[in-house]
């Protein structure tokens, strides 16, 4: 049972790592190129398409890494996947607290008609910054479930 939450936990993290580098180093610096209103046209196509998908892999993540915690035979897999678990509810918090906010502010405009007051309220340098948080985090974690999974196959 280790063996295939650990591979279950490998894929997922794997992808959201996938999913968030691909943001950081091609999405978010393309977004913060385009004029405003391609921007929020931009962002508005792709956040129904990935934002369902992200949560759940992590929560799904999340799920065999607290399972394997609890079948983990040695006192350092424990500590290891602790840690991630940690991880894993930082990117949560990260997300929901932080880019989501963002992403709803952006969802509820008009891309043709843009608040007067845009420059100052431009979500794209804080998204940026939380987004590349995340990517970190998700990275890691996807390396720390990669070396998880030795436990179950010495």
């Amino acid at each position: 049972m280790g063996v295939l939450l650990s591979q279950i936990s490998i894929v997922l993290s794997g992808l959201v790592a996938g999913m968030l580098l691909w943001s950081a180093i091609g999405g978010v610096p393309w977004m913060r190129r385009l004029p405003a209103g391609e921007y929020v046209r931009l962002h508005q196509y792709w956040s129904p398409r990935f934002d369902p998908l992200a949560p759940l892999m992590v929560a799904g993540t999340l799920a065999c890494d607290v399972a394997l915690l609890f079948l983990s035979p040695t006192r350092d897999s424990k500590f290891l996947l602790t840690f991630l678990i940690v991880a894993l509810v930082a990117i949560m918090v990260v997300s929901a607290t932080r880019n989501a906010r963002l992403k709803r502010t952006v969802m509820d405009l008009d891309p043709s008609t843009l608040p007067a007051d845009w420059k100052q309220r431009d979500p794209r340098p804080a998204f940026g910054r939380w987004n590349l948080v995340r990517t970190v985090i998700a990275i890691l974690v996807f390396l720390g479930n990669v070396e998880a999974m030795a436990v179950w196959t010495v």
